[in-house]
């Protein structure tokens, strides 16, 4: 599994703290973390920002409509 994410999303139960963060990586491969393993994992964006999974997040995932893809 990459060390960078492109797709995230925070896996309900709502709650005000999550406890698994949903991931996909560049390739495809998609993954579910604890919240702790996520926040483990430099360089990734803080959980608060996440969307709810189901939501539409900041920035769709529209392939190259918003320029290259970059490392969260």
């Amino acid at each position: 599994m990459a060390s960078a994410f492109k797709g995230l999303h925070l896996v309900p139960p709502r709650q005000p703290r999550p406890s698994h963060v949903r991931v996909a990586d560049a390739e495809g491969g998609e993954a579910t973390l604890t919240l702790d393993e996520y926040e483990a994992r430099a360089g990734q964006p803080p959980w608060q920002s996440l969307p709810w999974q189901g939501e539409t997040g900041p920035v769709p995932d529209d392939g190259d409509k918003h320029g290259p893809e970059t490392s969260l």
